[in-house]
């Protein structure tokens, strides 16, 4: 006779790993939501500006006759790169900046956050770039030489900056985050740029990413998020990839259709991992785009107009997916090639009963699914039957609460084709404390 966790009685088996209650209303769940901590709430207006106290040195402002006093003076034909594949010697386009009889580099962190700084003849930081809600333009122009950052280049709630044209000498820098500037829809300025590993777009104008220049090194992680007015991600096609271990999420942006300008920088990925996250996204109507992905965690949510995952159909193994909220999604056709997960995570249990997958009856289409290390289901209204994964026989934990189309029955079923019994807990929303959240 099977053993099964039923509803009137709730069996703790051996090891219960995984206990934790219900985040509050505002948590978005899930695997991959590995920066909820550093996201916290909604950010409105303006960043703030990072204080002196920050790690690293502090340029304040200079006369705006004179270059740092701090800075090393340097030819301008032997101005380094910062290693990689990029030339150690920048050749920057005829007038790109203001003239200068020699250049300078400066280190530590600099900060522009409108009290007069001029840095015309430095044409390289060692440490990070931070402008302001209060540099003015003529602040932001004398950064016109400026063609290495070797640290992060931070651009947050500038509403007066309409373009980038003052950095249009930039060439390397370790990241770039610009945020909280719905006015900025030009990016056309960044087309010199040859390394920039990381990017971070986020309430901005933009209608399409922007392009850089010919042999850029790629990118090893992309936040876009909350970019109103962004329909066209196809000039990520020509980045590339710098790194394995790609990262790519995207949230919040209203207008988007599209992924398929993602494809071509999967396939560069090839079949490397990559970290994708796709939440709050109301005009996206498909995962088209997606076709590259061999191994992935993914974290799909509150995608309302996504009618199936057929584009995920070569996806093979996942260390953590996430799927809620894809109402239009009535079976999981197109993860048919997928043999293991770590995590498997579908439906929702932080928000109570706004969240499941309410469109899924059953678990078809899991044809080649032989092992999973946790398998979790909350909040599915009309799952009916745990029948579809016929190969799989491996379920170190399970959990499901507030899926109540399943009885005793169903589950009896479903634990008859494991080699063992997991440990876990089944139940309704009242045992929602045996659900993992963001398991690890």
């Amino acid at each position: 006779m099977a053993v099964m966790l039923g509803f009137h009685r709730y069996r703790p088996l051996p090891v219960l790993l995984v206990i934790c209650a219900c985040p509050d209303e505002g948590t978005v769940p899930g695997p991959l939501d590995t920066d909820a901590a550093s996201d916290g709430g909604e950010t409105v207006g303006a960043t703030a500006e990072p204080s002196d106290a920050s790690s690293g040195t502090t340029m304040g402002p200079t006369d705006p006759d004179t270059s740092p006093t701090t800075s090393v003076t340097e030819d301008v034909a032997t101005a380094g790169s910062g290693g990689g594949d990029v030339s150690s010697t920048f050749d920057p386009p005829p007038a790109c900046g203001p003239p200068c009889d020699s250049f300078s580099s400066h280190e530590g962190m600099v900060m522009l956050t409108g009290a007069g700084a001029n840095f015309a003849c430095v044409n390289h930081i060692v440490g990070d770039l931070y402008i302001g809600a209060n540099a003015d333009l003529q602040e932001i122009a004398s950064l016109g030489n400026l063609e290495r950052v070797d640290g992060a280049v931070t651009i947050a709630g500038n509403l007066a900056l309409t373009d980038l044209s003052s950095l249009a000498c930039l060439r390397e820098v370790e990241s770039l985050e610009l945020t909280g500037m719905p006015q900025l829809g030009d990016l056309d300025a960044l087309a010199g740029l040859r390394v920039a590993p990381h990017l971070e777009f986020e309430r901005l104008g933009i209608g399409g990413l922007p392009s850089f220049a010919p042999g850029f090194a790629g990118v090893s992680s992309l936040v876009l998020r909350d970019n109103d007015a962004l329909v066209d991600l196809h000039a990520a096609a020509t980045w590339g990839v710098a790194a394995a271990g790609l990262e790519l999420r995207i949230e919040g942006n209203a207008a988007l259709p599209s992924l398929a300008g993602l494809g071509g920088l999967l396939a560069d990925n090839g079949a490397n991992p990559v970290h994708i996250t796709l939440l709050d996204l109301p005009k996206l109507t498909s995962l088209t785009g997606l076709e590259p992905v061999v191994q992935a965690d993914l974290h799909f949510e509150r995608l309302p107009k996504v009618p199936h995952l057929a584009p995920l159909a070569n996806l093979v193994s996942g260390g953590q997916l996430t799927f809620n909220a894809l109402p239009a999604v009535t079976d999981l056709e197109g993860l048919g090639a997928l043999v293991s997960v770590g995590t498997f995570t579908i439906g929702d249990c932080s928000h109570g009963e706004g969240g499941g997958m309410d469109g899924l009856t059953s678990l078809v289409g899991l044809d080649s699914l032989a092992a999973v290390g946790h398998f979790a289901l909350a909040g599915n209204d009309k799952l009916a039957a745990l029948t579809g994964a016929p190969e799989l026989t491996q379920i170190d934990g399970f959990s499901s609460v507030g899926n109540p189309a399943l009885g005793p029955s169903d589950y009896d079923a479903f634990f008859t084709q494991l080699e063992a019994m997991p440990w876990g807990c089944v139940g309704d929303w009242g045992r929602c404390e045996c659900f993992p959240i963001n398991p690890g």
